[in-house]
Order: C-alpha cells, then sequence, then structure tokens
C-alpha cells in the first residue's frame, strides 16, 4: 500500500510540475505576443526625466563612447536626439573638429537642444528634422550612428534601419541600445525588444552583428552592426 501510495504522489508531482510548465509556457508566449511598438512622439513634459542628474550613473555613457572607439574628429549621428541628454556629451567628446548631427522629429525637440548648445558654447552640432521613416541625414556622413532608447518606437524598423546604410561611411557603424526585460526602468515591458529581435531585424536591413554587449551598462544592452558587404 505504501509504495502504491508513494507511487500515485510521485504521479501528482509530475502531472502538476507539467501543468505549471504549460501555464509559464502560456505566460511566456502571451508576453511576446503583446508586445508592441508605440509608434507615438516622446512627450516634451518628460524631459526633466531625460535629463535627471542622475541618469549618467546608470546610463554611464563614457563608457559607451570607449566601447565604441568614439574620438575627437568623428562625425556621429545621435538618432532620436530627444532632449540632446547623449548629444551634448558627444559633441564635447568629437570635439571642435568634429561633428554630431542630432536628429528629432519633433521640432520643439531641437529648439531645446540648440538652447542647450548656446549654453555651453558648443558649435560642432548640426540639428536635422527627420520623420518617422527617414532620418534625412547626408550620404557618409557618419561614423557612427547611435540609436539611444529609440528603436523599439519606430513603426517600420527594417526600412528605417536601411535609410542609414547610404549614410555611413563604409567602415562605419550602427549602435542601437535598449532596455532589457529585467531592468527595473524603463519603458513598459511590452514596448521592450528581446535582443534578438532586433538583430533579426537589423540583419534584414542590411546589416551584420559586430558586438554585442550584455553587461557593459546595469539596464540596457548595447548590440553594434556594420555594413554587410
Amino acid at each position: 500500500m505504501l509504495q502504491k501510495y508513494i507511487r500515485n504522489m510521485k504521479l501528482s508531482i509530475t502531472f502538476i510540475t507539467l501543468a505549471i510548465a504549460c501555464v509559464c509556457m502560456s505566460i511566456s508566449a502571451g508576453e511576446k505576443i503583446k508586445r508592441e511598438r508605440p509608434g507615438r512622439l516622446f512627450s516634451l513634459s518628460k524631459i526633466p526625466l531625460l535629463e535627471d542628474p542622475g541618469r549618467d550613473a546608470w546610463q554611464k555613457p563614457e563608457q559607451i563612447f570607449d566601447a565604441l572607439k568614439i574620438e575627437k574628429g568623428q562625425h556621429i549621428g545621435d538618432i532620436g536626439a530627444g532632449s540632446g541628454y547623449l548629444t551634448i556629451k558627444l559633441a564635447e567628446r568629437t570635439g571642435t573638429t568634429g561633428t554630431v548631427y542630432a536628429v528629432d522629429i519633433q521640432q520643439d525637440m531641437l529648439d531645446y537642444i540648440k538652447h542647450r548648445l548656446t549654453e555651453k558654447g558648443l558649435k560642432n552640432v548640426v540639428l536635422v528634422l527627420g520623420d518617422m521613416n527617414d532620418p534625412k541625414l547626408p550620404p557618409e556622413s557618419l561614423d557612427t550612428a547611435i540609436l539611444l532608447s529609440i528603436y523599439h518606437e519606430i513603426v517600420k524598423p527594417v526600412d528605417f534601419i536601411k535609410k542609414l546604410k547610404p549614410v555611413l561611411k563604409p567602415n562605419g557603424k550602427l549602435a542601437i541600445l535598449e532596455f532589457g526585460d529585467e531592468s527595473p526602468i524603463g519603458p513598459p515591458l511590452y514596448f521592450r525588444l528581446p535582443e534578438d529581435v532586433i538583430i533579426d531585424e537589423v540583419t534584414a536591413a542590411g546589416f551584420t552583428l559586430s558586438q554585442r554587449h550584455t553587461f557593459l551598462l546595469p539596464y540596457q544592452y548595447l548590440l553594434v552592426f556594420t555594413l554587410s558587404h
């Protein structure tokens, strides 16, 4: 009797384990289904969030620049520049012999950046009003294009990334930073994108993954691509 009872208990535990696994798989699948692209403008009311003095501690811009080997005299694109958080730091990093293209689809954001540039006396930034489908940058103008936390907002990412191909110099780089699912900060989970989704889309647009940094930053991953030849 005891052996029969133990055998029945083991069967019950096995069924329960399988049931839990199925539920977990269902939740995971549902989570993937719920992921979506917001496709909407970032509110100017959120500029204080972008310019939070404590952001440097986790964004680690200098470590990003080091990983991308950004130096003085280079030409860098800040695609989706927003309030200019990264633009200002890139302008200081590249110096007077370099150029930073601050691209955004909201003129109000570009006006805000212009005001900040005037305050800091920086003159090596070109402000570019792009749109959701085209960054509108000159051919072979960039050594590196950076998309910081904006890739997930692009409605047609493959088409948009294709527009960046002629913009990069032959040995240029495309850097994409996004929040991971485990991050306690960032956009809602259903707006975040797994790394492999981005890699597949950017590869489809004609790029090759060259670097994958998952531990450089506490909350974000960094994917670096080069042009496919």
